[in-house]
């Protein structure tokens, strides 16, 4: 595929991305954890989906290691249809994403997966260290906003 196409479709993506994510935040109330929860939550999934599908996250990029972190993402967007947005739901589903990029780094450490890269296993740990970091803040803003809606409903 020719570079200028790969740049033109992530271009593309980051601009639906934003768009959308914009539409979602004007959707939603006036709470701001709960908005600056989605905020981290959208940008995380579309970080870990660019990432990982432009260079890998486990060794190269054509490693099948590396589709496990599809799973994290279809939690993530999948998830929160289920719990239908609402932050207590939304706090959860971050929280299991979190575990998620956890289990995925262990497994992968463990088992030796991606040991052929030049900075193994450095790599898997510094980047699971900042989604999870992404993923746990969503989780605690989401879990923010639940206790300011439990507190307006009082």
């Amino acid at each position: 595929m020719p570079l200028i196409f790969e740049f033109m479709l992530l271009g593309a993506g980051l601009l639906a991305l934003i768009l959308v994510a914009r539409w979602l935040i004007k959707q939603m109330p006036g709470n701001q954890p709960y908005k600056y929860g989605l905020g981290l939550a959208i940008a995380a999934v579309f970080l870990l989906f660019w990432m990982n599908g432009a260079v890998g996250i486990i060794g190269a990029e054509n490693n099948d290691a590396n589709m496990w972190y599809l799973a994290v993402i279809g939690l993530a967007v999948f998830g929160s249809i289920v719990v239908r947005y609402r932050s207590a739901g939304m706090a959860w589903i971050m929280g299991s994403c979190a575990a998620g990029m956890i289990v995925i780094a262990l497994v992968a450490l463990v088992l030796g997966w991606g040991f052929s890269g030049p900075v193994w296993p450095n790599d898997v740990i510094m980047i699971t260290i900042f989604f999870v970091s992404m993923f746990a803040g969503s989780a605690w803003l989401f879990q923010q906003a639940a206790g300011k809606r439990e507190q307006v409903e009082e």
